[in-house]
Formats: C-alpha cells, sequence, structure tokens
C-alpha cells in the first residue's frame, strides 16, 4: 500500500487512511525526540497505509509508543487491533465507555453489519481484531502522556458521541478533535475560509452536550484543529459559532420531520438542501454534481444520527 500523506508543521503528519476515497479518513501521526504516537487509526483496511507511512518517514516500528483514539466509531478506530500487532512498544489509550468494544468487538461488528450488511463491512472495512486487554489503557478527563517530553492532555468531550475524547497539544495549541470540531472538506475552502458541519452520527448524538463541549474547548484558545474529516483547519471562536449554528439547523431539520412521512428520506433530503445552500452561501463554486458526491459519504448516517435523536429526547 503507497503511503499518501501531508505533511503539517510542529512534527505532525495527517496520513490519508484511503477510505471510501481520497482526503475522506485521516489518522494523525506525531514525532517528539525520536518517539511516535498515532491518533486515531482508520479501519483495518487502512493500517498497511499507517505502516507503509512509517517507512516512508523511516519511523521504526520500535519507536511508536500510542495509538490514541479520539473514540472507536470504526473510520477512526476500527484499524487499532490491527495496528496494535505490528506495533510492540505501543498501547491503545482510549475512553472508558469504549475500552471494551476494543478488547471485545464482537458488539460493534454485529452493529455494523446489521445496519449496513456484511458486504459493505467485507468490502469497505474489512475485519475488527481484538485488541489484548493488558494493551487497553483508559485515559479520563485530564490525564496526560509524555511523548518524547511533548505533553499531550485528554478531554473528555460529548455530544457526538459519550465516548469520545480530544486531545490537547501544547506545543501546537491545536486539538486533536475526532468529530468533536466538525467535519470541513478541503474541496470546499474558499475566500471566507473553512465551511464547517457537524456529524451527528448515531447513536449517541446529544446537541446540548455537544455544545457545551465546543465552549468548554474554546477556553483553552487553540489556533488549528486536527479533523479527521479532513485534515488541519484554523480553528476560533467563529469556527465555534459556525459549528454550533449548523448543530442546531441540522436539530432544527430533524424537528420539522418529526411526524413527516418516511421520515428518514425526508430528513435527508432536506439535510442535503441545506448543506448544498449554505456552501453557495459560502461562495464555494464547484459543480453541484460534485458537492452532493462530496457530501454524499455524510448525509446517510448524519439523517440516521437525527432520526435516533429524534426517538430519544426530541
Amino acid at each position: 500500500m503507497k503511503a499518501i500523506y501531508h505533511e503539517l508543521e510542529f512534527n505532525i503528519t495527517c496520513i490519508d487512511t484511503q477510505h471510501m476515497r481520497k482526503d475522506f479518513v485521516a489518522a494523525y501521526l506525531i514525532e517528539n525526540n525520536g518517539r511516535a504516537a498515532f491518533i486515531d487509526t482508520g479501519c483495518y483496511l487502512s493500517v498497511p497505509t499507517l505502516l507503509a507511512t512509517l517507512e516512508a518517514k523511516n519511523i521504526s516500528r520500535e519507536s511508536v509508543d500510542y495509538i490514541i483514539l479520539t473514540h472507536i466509531h470504526l473510520d477512526h478506530a476500527g484499524g487499532a487491533g490491527e495496528l496494535l500487532k505490528h506495533l510492540p512498544n505501543a498501547n491503545i489509550y482510549v475512553h472508558e465507555r469504549g475500552a471494551h468494544h476494543l478488547i471485545d468487538p464482537s458488539k460493534l461488528r454485529a452493529g455494523v453489519i446489521n445496519v449496513y450488511g456484511e458486504l459493505f463491512f467485507k468490502q469497505f472495512l474489512g475485519d475488527l481484531i481484538p485488541a489484548p486487554k493488558d494493551r487497553v489503557i483508559i485515559k479520563q478527563e485530564g490525564d496526560t502522556l509524555s511523548l518524547g517530553g511533548r505533553i499531550l492532555k485528554f478531554i473528555d468531550t460529548p455530544g457526538h458521541a459519550r465516548h469520545h475524547l480530544c486531545i490537547w497539544d501544547e506545543t501546537s495549541r491545536g486539538i486533536f478533535s475526532g468529530d468533536t470540531l466538525g467535519v470541513s472538506y478541503r474541496e470546499f475552502d474558499t475566500e471566507q475560509g473553512t465551511l464547517i458541519f457537524p456529524p451527528t452520527t448515531p447513536i449517541q448524538f446529544d446537541p446540548a452536550v455537544w455544545i457545551n463541549t465546543i465552549n468548554k474547548l474554546m477556553t483553552l484558545k487553540p489556533k488549528v484543529a486536527y479533523l479527521t474529516h479532513f485534515n488541519q483547519i484554523e480553528f476560533n471562536q467563529d469556527s465555534a459559532k459556525m459549528l454550533i449554528q449548523h448543530i442546531n439547523g441540522f436539530v432544527d431539520i430533524a424537528k420539522a420531520h418529526k411526524t413527516s412521512d418516511n421520515r428518514h428520506k425526508a430528513i435527508k433530503k432536506s439535510l442535503l438542501s441545506y448543506l448544498l445552500d449554505i456552501a453557495t452561501k459560502h461562495g464555494v463554486t464547484l459543480d453541484e454534481v460534485k458537492q452532493i458526491k462530496l457530501f454524499k459519504g455524510d448525509l446517510e448516517i448524519c439523517a440516521q444520527g437525527l432520526g435516533v435523536w429524534l426517538d430519544q429526547d426530541g
């Protein structure tokens, strides 16, 4: 597998895990004083890309100390168990709510297959490899790791998922945000900056909690966010305001269709209209067909998550 990656500042590398399409799902590699860490892994099929990146950058597998997971959704963490097999000195670090699913991923596997089918699972996710219990370490709010003297701090960040952590890197003044600081694809960048919207993935989307989490993260006064979807962006109060605005916009769409016939289809259609509209207002000039293709990977799961939220709390 050929390594495809973007070299960033502060010895951070954004790796394209080559999941589904180009520039869709990232994993990050941090280096410091001869030691290395991965933050998120992509799915099982992404592991050869991560290992190829180490080889291309002349980083030994033995020098990787940590596999840090923002949360255990399979596009972020599905490759963790397999990657661990190739990194003899590494452990996995994860939220306490996610640890048991890494040790025994049978429920994760069954849940995905139940929703998407076995063919999708094999074709796009590959497999799920259990991680040895003694190599899965729970991290909580305020915990830290030292990567060759570089301090990485864990922050409990529910809203997108209750088992979500963000990682604060004082060196870059950046947040490795998983999905907490939204989705932003580089194809939608304009003179107005980045376009950010929320991934309202099932099953733990909680808008009020998420907004509180965003406000909490902004007290750190970050300069950048390292998004899984996709790559580094500048992140400031205006970015946070945009994300919160669109969380509320998605919620309004869900509420408007709470009693609609074929509710899921109606929510999905309205979400697409909403996204195309905000892209136009943002100055995006891509052909609409191309925009729809780029949004397609998020529409289904966002609509599903809003539906689950309506049934639980809406």
